[in-house]
């Protein structure tokens, strides 16, 4: 029998908080999934430009079996969700869920006749082939465009703490079975799919076309969710130490983390200075740094996101 402490330990306690976080995350993954379905459903899929994933599967069975591109990317990822589970437990968990279908419901609307047939739209919209229509009539702008929303809009999701499905679980298969890292097994994936979307339609330009969907849409979620590096991190090694650290406390009026390190040739003890500054402050530190010790050794960082006193508020 588990005693009343032990059951305590295994209940966990829903606070508000709690569930006002659930309710913001879900208000953003539902959010990314509109953005990345209508880039999808408007831009990708008429050009046949498949960046991967299930989309790219999705597209195939679209245009030679005429299945709704949003159906068949659920029916591929909830076999997947299942062995998520089995495998990695609470990893995938209700948000995973939400995103895979709200994904799959937003551009099976998008490429309805419901939305397209807007009396508001007939003036934006290009018919491309007898299934689909788009924003655009030209190839790249599709392409780019498509790649820019999808990216943007899967970005928004894992900022939210979600996941659309799709390569995440075979790329996590990969890792746990043959330990090739998450970047490398998510190339391999998607790279095997464009490959094979280019033969099945005899065109080797949707190979080309694909890959720059799946290069613009990776570069376009890693800006959503890193954000432009306004900050940097700097390590310092001085012998004038002590003067470049009343500086950046004075002048800058920054706080900083002074840091025990060894030399690895001499084996002598040093002092590594370590700061987080706006960009435009680095200049001045810099050359403050060069007017004290013209022979420290600095090394400047990206920060994507700092989050504490002087910088960002840490979200609730």
């Amino acid at each position: 029998m588990i005693s009343a402490g032990k059951l305590k330990n295994h209940i966990k306690i829903v606070t508000i908080k709690d569930i006002k976080r659930f309710f913001r995350d879900t208000t953003g993954i539902i959010a990314g999934c509109a953005i990345a379905g209508f880039g999808l459903a408007l831009f990708l899929i008429p050009y046949k430009a498949s960046p991967g994933g299930a989309g790219g599967i999705a597209q195939v069975f679209f245009y030679i079996y005429d299945f709704k591109p949003g159906v068949v990317m659920l029916i591929i990822n909830i076999p997947l969700f299942i062995i998520g589970m089995l495998i990695f437990g609470k990893t995938f968990g209700i948000k995973t869920l939400i995103g895979m279908f709200f994904l799959s419901i937003f551009t099976d609307f998008f490429s309805s006749k419901t939305f397209t047939e807007l009396n508001v739209l007939q003036d934006f919209i290009y018919r491309i082939n007898e299934q689909t229509v788009s924003f655009t009539d030209i190839y790249l702008l599709g392409v780019i465009a498509g790649s820019l929303l999808l990216g943007a809009g899967v970005g928004i999701v894992v900022k939210f703490n979600g996941s659309t499905g799709g390569s995440d679980i075979p790329a996590l298969l990969i890792r746990k079975y043959f330990g090739l890292s998450m970047g490398t097994s998510f190339l391999l994936i998607d790279s095997v799919i464009i490959t094979i979307v280019g033969i099945i339609f005899k065109d080797p330009n949707l190979i080309l076309w694909g890959f720059l969907a799946l290069y613009v849409t990776t570069k376009a979620t890693d800006y959503v969710i890193e954000g432009m590096s306004y900050t940097k991190g700097v390590f310092i090694i001085s012998e004038k130490m002590d003067k470049i650290k009343e500086y950046i406390l004075v002048e800058l009026n920054r706080g900083c983390t002074i840091l025990q390190g060894k030399g690895g040739f001499t084996g002598e003890e040093k002092n590594v200075l370590y700061i987080a500054i706006h960009q435009r402050e680095l200049p001045k530190l810099k050359e403050k740094v060069k007017e004290l010790d013209k022979r420290a050794f600095m090394v400047v960082n990206d920060a994507y996101e700092t989050n504490g006193e002087g910088f960002k508020e840490w979200d609730d």
